[in-house]
């Protein structure tokens, strides 16, 4: 049986044992009623806190033998006053209702994405349940209150961090998938497109404008007949890690490695819809071409002293329409870009191989000098037919910064 505490905060008259021993009392306290006798004392160590200890700052304890009195008072009550009994659940009841409101906790947390609707959702449960308990609570029923709350936050719990965790699962499969590295905000762009990726296994075909970059090494052949391959793979890798690097922090993205060689691509997966923003994409292709040349001297005099040959590069660049999406099937999928565009940037790396100035040969087309705003220096090359094009078309040396 749950007590049910008087209001007042005393149940009923106290007498010390020094009036009664000297008879200092109204005997009409005493006759014919229930007397308990104890301690009150601090130093009797029978102090315990009860509901109403809560009630003030102060959290006041009362005696043992008060706790009796209000129970005394509760039987008196209900047998001449009909006072109901403090009724409570069974533990099978009360742990169902703990299991029910821990569900909805979970259910909160597992669909509702926004951290501030979920947390506004889980203040309006704990009101409708504070509500019901205190409805119940002044009918003298007693339920759970602490528990149910505590299976909320816990269960809730659960729910974010394994959701949390399959973010991070779903993250890592759709940049595996995509096989890419890219700077944080191209990251960020292709996780938000996850759904796509997820439920149909594909990222959807999308044509934008874009600029195209290709890299390749001048005499690679040479420089891997005088390597092992082992040693071979991790010049390279020097080589493409410090390339891609370089990509990244240009806002660019890595489509590719054929080899020895890189195709960049600047202007996905975000799409580049104005002409202010496609003039960005080339400039940033540009500036990477030329950070990649001012890298590679670098790298050139450490290999130098290593006792590796000099090596020397050739970049095509060019803007143009291309359509990005999935190629492949489930079990090998990547990021793939294709279009003529892509095509002219590769014939733009390989154009006239021999014709070769600096270390490294940054050739573009008209169609991405026209976005670049005057902001670099520029050969005029002429006008040429590339391989396998009928259209002529204007390339231009890249030779530094104005």
């Amino acid at each position: 049986m749950l007590i049910n505490y008087r209001n007042s905060k005393s149940v009923a008259p106290k007498i010390t044992i020094t009036n009664v021993l000297k008879g200092n009392f109204d005997p009409k306290l005493v006759k014919n009623k229930i007397v308990l006798i104890g301690t009150t004392a601090p130093s009797g160590n029978d102090l315990f806190f009860t509901p109403d200890s809560f009630a003030s700052l102060k959290l006041l304890r009362i005696a043992g033998v008060e706790v009796h009195a209000h129970i005394t008072s509760q039987i008196i009550s209900a047998v001449l006053d009909n006072r109901k009994l403090f009724l409570f659940w069974k533990e099978s009841t009360e742990i169902l209702w703990i299991i029910a409101w821990s569900i909805v906790g979970a259910s909160l947390a597992w669909n509702i994405r926004k951290l501030i609707t979920l947390v506004l959702m889980n203040f309006l449960s704990l009101g409708i349940l504070i509500g019901i308990s205190y409805a119940i609570f002044l009918n003298s029923k007693w339920i759970p209150i602490a528990a149910p709350v505590t299976g909320m936050v816990i269960t809730g719990g659960i729910v974010i961090c394994y959701k949390i965790q399959e973010s991070w699962q779903q993250q890592n499969l759709v940049m595996k998938l995509l096989g890419q590295q890219t700077s944080p905000q191209i990251a960020n762009a292709l996780w938000q497109e996850r759904s796509d990726l997820i439920n149909s296994g594909i990222l959807p075909p999308k044509t934008v404008t874009a600029t195209i970059l290709f890299t390749d090494l001048k005499n690679f052949s040479t420089i891997s007949e005088k390597k092992s391959s082992e040693a071979l793979m991790i010049w390279l890798n020097e080589y493409l890690s410090a390339m891609t690097d370089i990509v990244i922090n240009h806002h660019g993205i890595v489509n590719k490695f054929t080899g020895d060689g890189i195709i960049a691509v600047f202007g996905i997966p975000v799409p580049s819809n104005t002409v202010e923003e496609i003039a960005i994409d080339a400039q940033n292709a540009v500036n990477c071409a030329l950070a990649m040349d001012k890298h590679l001297l670098k790298l050139n005099h450490q290999w130098h002293q290593e006792g590796s040959p000099e090596i020397k590069m050739r970049v095509g660049i060019y803007t143009g329409t291309v359509t990005v999406g999935s190629l492949g099937g489930k079990n090998r999928l990547e990021y793939g870009v294709i279009g003529d565009s892509v095509n002219i940037a590769s014939r733009l790396e390989s154009f006239e191989k021999e014709r070769h100035p600096g270390i490294c040969r940054i050739l573009i087309a008209q169609e991405t000098l026209s976005h670049l705003g005057g902001k670099f220096q520029v050969e005029s090359w002429g006008d040429f037919y590339l391989k396998g094009k009928e259209i002529s078309v204007g390339i231009y040396l890249v030779t530094g910064r104005k």
